[in-house]
């Protein structure tokens, strides 16, 4: 089955599509964070961030259902997974810690390690599951080694919605720059991660989302009384 334009290079099916998504949220989260001309909306970029990550849990499983793949269609198809994550999970959430002004020159070596790590994470990822597809056939992975990089979709969230609960901007540069940090040190280090199957991704996603609506509410419940105690001075 070949989908490729006779106007236009690349592939253009259903198969590509939560793919093709997940650039446009990144892309989105990134504009939202740094504002531009405009204030910043860093919590804006944490929701596109999140959206990516709800496309690409899915993007595979949608790919598969298409029957009788040509090998170029599945190479360009694995190939655009892994550029597209470089920008959803590895450039988009260093725009989230950008867009909250934790912009020392330490904290641009930071940002840029852990873009580092995550392209190294996914060129190493790529070219093992390159040989394992030769050796194995279509054979389902059964762990990844080191932290996926698209896991950066639930878990920068969490240290956001961590460092936002305070007011101190030391605070919260502190707790984003440690999450970068740790984050990208385990994208590269060697440790077996089990891959999970579509049903336990499913409750994963709705355990993070399940954490992060609790953390939100517990903050605007926290940042209430402040608000309507400021009113009554005014």
């Amino acid at each position: 089955m070949k989908c490729e334009s006779k106007k236009f290079v690349g592939f253009w099916h259903y198969g590509v599509v939560l793919t093709y998504l997940s650039v446009i949220s990144g892309v989105a989260g990134i504009c939202f964070s740094i504002g531009g001309n405009k204030q910043s909306m860093p919590e804006i970029g944490v929701l596109c961030l999140l959206l990516s990550g709800f496309f690409d849990g899915f993007d595979g499983a949608v790919a598969k259902t298409r029957k009788n793949r040509s090998k170029q269609d599945a190479m360009f198809g694995e190939r655009i997974d892994s550029l597209s994550d470089l920008i959803a999970f590895g450039v988009a959430p260093v725009m989230i810690g950008f867009g909250m002004h934790i912009n020392r020159w330490y904290c641009m070596a930071v940002y840029s390690a852990y873009i580092l790590c995550a392209l190294i994470r996914l060129a190493y990822f790529d070219v093992t599951e390159e040989i394992r597809m030769q050796e194995e056939g279509n054979a389902r992975r059964k762990y990844y080694e080191g932290l996926p990089v698209t896991n950066a979709g639930f878990i920068i969230p969490c240290f956001f919605m961590a460092a936002t609960c305070f007011e101190t901007p030391a605070i919260q540069a502190a707790i984003m720059l440690s999450g970068y940090g740790l984050i990208a040190l385990a994208f590269v280090v060697r440790f077996k991660m089990p891959k999970l199957t579509i049903k336990k991704l499913v409750v994963v996603m709705a355990a993070s989302v399940l954490i992060l609506g609790t953390m939100a509410i517990l903050k605007v419940i926290g940042v209430l009384p402040h608000v309507i105690l400021r009113s009554w001075e005014k």
